[in-house]
């Protein structure tokens, strides 16, 4: 199982446009600590972000109510009971 592609792809895409605004600010810098508020404020909102994104995109790892309705166990053990294999070795128990 992987993390949600589609969220997992915002999240980078998230991150490299903060860090790319961020250091645009930074570059600004003159000295009147303006533009230096203005990155470390898009640093926090991208950190956010990502985060929030990634608890996103790894919920059904988190959640098992979220996952697949018929990747239980009991399914699996289901088709195994009625496996023509299984029959056979049950046929050959029986037998005496």
């Amino acid at each position: 199982m992987r993390p949600h592609p589609i969220v997992t792809g915002a999240m980078i895409l998230i991150l490299i446009m903060g860090f790319l605004l961020a250091m645009s600010f930074f570059s600004q810098e003159e000295g009147t600590g303006d533009f230096q508020r203005r990155g470390v404020l898009t640093l926090i909102v991208t950190a956010v972000l990502c985060i929030c994104l990634a608890i996103l995109a790894t919920a059904k790892f988190w959640f098992k109510h979220l996952w697949k309705k018929n990747s239980t166990h009991a399914r699996h053990k289901q088709h195994t009971k009625h496996h023509p294999a299984m029959r056979e070795r049950e046929f050959r128990r029986q037998r005496p």
